[in-house]
């Protein structure tokens, strides 16, 4: 029985330690998504600013978790989760251009 009880805490303890997704998971995740291709370059200055270099080229520069949210979401409705080629964002626009070539201009 307590052979059983140390294995329920152990299993228990690892879960918790896996479902904590962190700033960090959330951009590491979303490079791949974006890249839809490998990631060759994956970056976190001190300020908190994170590059993505994809295999193909493609680039990014995100200053915040919400421009990510945004960009997977543009990715999702606008590129059929192609993976995006470019992004850019304004105070009133972002600019984008899908894998497929598809390049477009959205108001906020």
């Amino acid at each position: 029985m307590k052979k059983l009880g140390f294995a329920v805490v152990v299993i228990a303890a690892s879960l918790a330690g896996c479902s904590s997704n962190t700033q960090q998971d959330n951009y590491r995740e979303a490079s791949f998504e974006l890249c839809n291709t490998e990631v060759d370059l994956y970056s976190v200055s001190d300020d908190g600013r994170v590059r993505i270099g994809c295999a193909d080229g493609s680039k990014f520069a995100l200053d915040s978790e919400e421009t990510l949210t945004t960009m997977r979401d543009i990715n999702i409705d606008y590129c059929d989760g192609e993976g995006l080629g470019k992004f850019n964002e304004t105070s009133k626009y972002y600019s984008f251009k899908c894998k497929s070539g598809t390049l477009l201009n959205i108001s906020k």
